[in-house]
């Protein structure tokens, strides 16, 4: 089985030598050819040879299947769904929590004199009660019940990374009862974002000792038992609790969260520069939520363009032809996904406390490197204008 990797694209390919002029007609030529193809649509299929054809639609999204050779070591085979609506981009600064009502959701019993506040560099704040902590950075929050669940959330994270885990329920509640009390939290916080994809894992007593058996004997690891950061231990069906992974979403369309391809961004150092993937982690046992890792997340929203509509392929190909038209391609790439996402970018100038919120279409590209590895490229265009944003 090939192991999956994103790669850059600067690593595989060798750049041109000569004036812009030359690459500047390299790329309008073959637009030019690409837009001139025959277009054979197929009756059973309704597939193209060499361009896109309507395939299907709803009231809301236009599906269509692309396949054709867009370049020389250039393909196209996907399907791209095109929503019948319009899009802003948006502008925000990162959120600020509301600490004491954040307090006051997980802390219900506690008083104002039993919450300790811990002010630190980087606008780094940390409020206490007990072995609790919750604390918050510009945009993001963390919430750890105690120094146990530091150790418990690492064998949750490696159990859902390696695939241990699967959905199922636990002894103490359903997991749509546990879904339904992460989302109940959620729903307090004022976010101006909605809940997007969502997964949600089983984690039993069994699986913790297989997953500690697993990690002992691993290199990364091994050095934190020997250390004593980690302490090997027995579980019971105390232990047992429910991972959840939130990504998020804006207008119906993903954000970019963590579990998206490789971000590599372009232009200079006064360019806008990526942001924070969005993203939320949530570890509740019988006990309750007992972790909770929030990064990301923005404030108010403000329509910074008026709602246009998505640039279609043609544009989208242009793009591509311009991204790899001044370069010696080694190895066969093909748009295998193409999908339509918001995409986070720190506002040029601002003190990286300011972000854009922005449409792009995030092409995915197989590489054929002919290893044991596939190796992936993402490319990401401006919706609205086609521009290379990563």
């Amino acid at each position: 089985m090939k192991r999956k990797i994103y790669f850059s694209v600067l690593l595989l390919c060798t750049a041109l030598t000569g004036c812009s002029t030359n690459r500047e007609q390299i790329v309008a030529e073959t637009i030019a050819a690409g837009k001139a193809g025959n277009v054979e649509e197929s009756e059973e299929t309704g597939t193209e040879e060499n361009g896109a054809a309507d395939t299907g639609q709803s009231d809301t999204v236009e599906q269509i299947d692309i396949k054709e050779t867009i370049m020389e070591h250039v393909t196209a085979d996907a399907r791209m769904e095109i929503p019948r609506k319009t899009y802003a981009a948006y502008g925000a600064e990162y959120k600020t929590f509301d600490r004491e009502k954040v307090a006051a959701l997980l802390w219900p019993g506690s008083s104002k004199e039993e919450i300790q506040t811990n002010e630190y560099d980087g606008g780094v704040t940390e409020i206490t009660f007990g072995d609790e902590s919750i604390g918050f950075e510009i945009g993001s929050m963390r919430y750890i019940k105690n120094n146990d669940i530091t150790y418990l959330s690492a064998i949750a994270s490696y159990g859902a990374e390696a695939g241990l885990l699967e959905e199922k329920d636990l002894a103490f509640m359903p997991e749509e009862q546990a879904m339904q009390e992460a989302e109940s939290f959620f729903a307090e916080l004022d976010l101006s974002v909605d809940l997007g994809e969502k997964k949600i894992l089983a984690l039993s007593k069994e699986n913790m000792s297989d997953i500690q058996d697993r990690m002992k004997n691993e290199e990364h690891y091994k050095s934190f038992y020997e250390s004593g950061r980690f302490q090997e231990r027995t579980f019971d069906a105390d232990d047992e609790m429910y991972y959840m992974k939130f990504a998020f979403s804006l207008d119906g369309l993903p954000v970019l969260g963590p579990t998206d391809p490789e971000v590599e961004m372009v232009g200079g150092v006064d360019s806008a520069s990526i942001a924070f993937p969005m993203e939320a982690t949530v570890l509740l046992s019988d006990a309750g939520i007992c972790r909770m890792d929030m990064y990301g997340l923005p404030g108010k929203l403000t329509e910074e363009s008026e709602k246009q509509e998505m640039i279609g392929f043609d544009e989208i190909r242009e793009g591509i032809i311009k991204k790899f038209g001044d370069v010696i391609l080694t190895e066969d790439y093909n748009l295998s996904e193409i999908w339509l996402e918001y995409f986070p970018l720190i506002k040029a100038g601002s003190s990286k406390k300011e972000i854009d919120l922005i449409p792009v279409w995030c092409c995915v590209f197989d590489i054929d490197t002919e290893t044991d590895f596939e190796v992936d490229y993402a490319l990401r265009l401006n919706a609205f204008t086609g521009e290379e944003i990563s």
